[in-house]
This record gives structure tokens, sequence and C-alpha cells, in this order.
């Protein structure tokens, strides 16, 4: 990738930064710096540059077969033991009003690009599993988690736009929450098991508890 590429996706990156710190809620920011840093991992990564997330076998399975399913059944899932993954998974989108389809369904570019619509199905997932919420903190706290598990410059950047956000607002209670939850996260992260590679959608009937032993996942506090 030339230089003039990567200063315009950086740029891209930033200015999707400064959007984000001034209104959090405006998500298509969150995706404008997404292609961006996709972009420039993937041009990373072939370049032997940083660490390969598909070293890992199950995850090239998945994009080999290009692994998609259909939008989870909230309403079924919500027939299974709520200690289950399935069950947690559907009380944690109902409670909150959130619907499995909220992101676009796209065709994967690149590998990188792949990874990231893998974690916009997942993401909910995720959330159950590792106990961070869904508030500003614990969405910070679950970048941290990501970062430990792949390299991410988007999860990067949030915790960087959550931070200046709460420098400019003067907010520095909330300042050292974001600090807090992201080194968690990334705590976290590093202590489990690889999960980028993981069909979550094979073990709804499982039970959370133990998922969290088998993958060695710390819920947060």
């Amino acid at each position: 990738m030339n230089s003039l590429s990567v200063l315009k996706l950086n740029l891209e990156s930033l200015y999707g930064l400064f959007r984000l710190a001034r209104d959090p809620g405006a998500t298509r920011y969150v995706f404008m710096i997404g292609d961006a840093q996709d972009t420039l991992a993937e041009s990373a990564r072939l370049g032997g540059e940083m660490r390969d997330p598909f070293s890992d076998a199950d995850l090239e399975t998945l994009w080999q077969e290009r692994y998609c399913p259909p939008p989870y059944p909230v309403e079924q899932l919500l027939q299974l033991d709520p200690a289950t993954l399935g069950g947690t998974y559907a009380r944690h989108m109902t409670t909150r009003g959130l619907r499995p389809d909220y992101y676009a369904k796209e065709t994967p570019r690149h590998k990188l690009h792949y990874l990231r619509l893998r974690i916009h199905q997942t993401h909910d997932i995720w959330h159950t599993l590792t106990g961070f919420g869904t508030d500003p903190a614990g969405e910070v706290g679950l970048q941290g988690f990501y970062f430990a598990q792949f390299t991410n410059g988007q999860a990067a950047m949030i915790f960087a736009g959550a931070i200046l956000k709460s420098i400019l607002r003067r907010r520095y209670g909330e300042l050292e929450r974001f600090v807090e939850v992201f080194c968690e996260g990334f705590s976290n992260g590093r202590r489990a098991r690889p999960m980028l590679g993981v069909t979550w959608e094979l073990l709804w009937h499982e039970r959370v508890d133990a998922l969290r032993r088998r993958f060695d996942i710390d819920a947060a506090r």
C-alpha cells in the first residue's frame, strides 16, 4: 500500500474518531473507522507486519467457508434455559431492545474485513460471555478484550475516542473508568483462549459458566 493511501485511510480514521468523540451514538463513524483500519491491517497482515489472526486454524476455516449464518432466532432462543448461551443471549437482546440483524449484510472484501463482519455478528454473544455491559464503559471494556485477541486498530481508536470525549467534557471520573475497563478487558482477553474462530451458534445449548471455564474467560467485575 502506498503512502498516499495510508495517509488517506488514517485521516478518515481520525475524522471518524473526532466525530465519535462528539457524538458517541453516531455508529456510522464506528463503521468508517473500522473500514479504514481493516484495510490498513490487511495490508500489514499480508506484509507480515502484524500478528495474523488467521494463523488460528478454526478462523481460517470459517474464512475458507465464508461462514455467515442467518440472523439468530431470538424468539426461539428465549425458550432455552436462561443459564445457556442461547438463553442468556436472547434475554440480553430482548431486555435491551437489540436486533440480531442490525448490521447490513456485506460481502467480505478480504480477510480482515471478514473478521470485522464476523465480530459484528457475534458482538452481543461476546457481551454475554465476557460480562461487559452495553453502556459506554462496557463497550470500551469489550474493545479491550477484542484488542487482546487480535491486533485491532478500531478497538484502539474507539478507546481513544472515549478518552478524548471525557477530556473534552472534563469528566475525569469517567476518564478513569474508561481506562480501568479497557485494561480489565485487555487483561481478561489475554488470559482467555482464542475465541475468534469459535462457531458460537453451535453452542447455544451449553451453559455460559461452562463455556467460560472452557475458554478461560473471567467475567467482567
